[in-house]
């Protein structure tokens, strides 16, 4: 007997636990009744089928709906929705004189290596990555321009931006040890502490 109960309970258990199967064993459980509820009438239960010679075909001929179209149809292809062109933040103004760095220089190094602030709502929001900001730095080591080069969205870029403002450099120095004005490019990570 308790065996039996311990099988209906794991059974019970089971199909509450699974809804899509007690939906289809509700359903299956009303139609089944349905079929045992309905009486058929006595005109169904001849036995013989000649009654149902006496039965005509009638054609039945709808007329035909015609509506008013909520969306109207053309060839002509429409107009792309114009989306201004979203430029990359950025500082202060290139003026072409920044050089890549060549094998032979030494390359600049911060002074103050703090990194960028994590946005609030993004760590909240639990997104990481990488931003790629690109810099200029004079021959005393000040950042004269940055531009945001692969953004990660507005905030994380404002805050790159923000960071490369007031951070400042060693400058660079030639194989002569001569400083010299370069162009870098920086990728700052965004990564959430585990």
């Amino acid at each position: 007997m308790s065996a039996a109960l311990a099988l209906s309970g794991r059974l019970v258990r089971y199909v509450r636990l699974r809804p899509p199967l007690m939906w289809s064993l509700v359903s299956f459980a009303v139609l089944f009744a349905l079929l045992f509820a309905v009486r058929w009438s006595e005109s169904f239960d001849a036995k013989d089928f000649a009654s149902f010679e006496a039965f005509e075909m009638v054609e039945i001929r709808l007329s035909r709906l015609e509506t008013q179209a909520d969306i109207t149809l053309s060839d002509s292809a429409a107009p792309a929705p114009e989306v201004p062109e979203e430029k990359p933040a950025s500082f202060g103004s290139e003026d072409g004189s920044f050089e890549a760095l060549a094998d032979s220089a030494l390359p600049p190094r911060p002074v103050f290596s703090r990194l960028p602030r994590y946005p609030e709502s993004m760590r909240k929001a639990g997104v990481e990555g990488v931003v790629v900001v690109e810099l200029g730095i004079d021959e005393s080591g000040t950042v004269v321009f940055g531009r945001i080069v692969r953004p990660l969205g507005r905030e994380f870029d404002a805050a790159v931006i923000e960071w490369a403002r007031r951070i400042s450099f060693r400058p660079a120095l030639t194989k002569e040890r001569v400083p010299m004005r370069c162009r870098i490019r920086l990728p700052i990570r965004f990564k959430l502490d585990s």
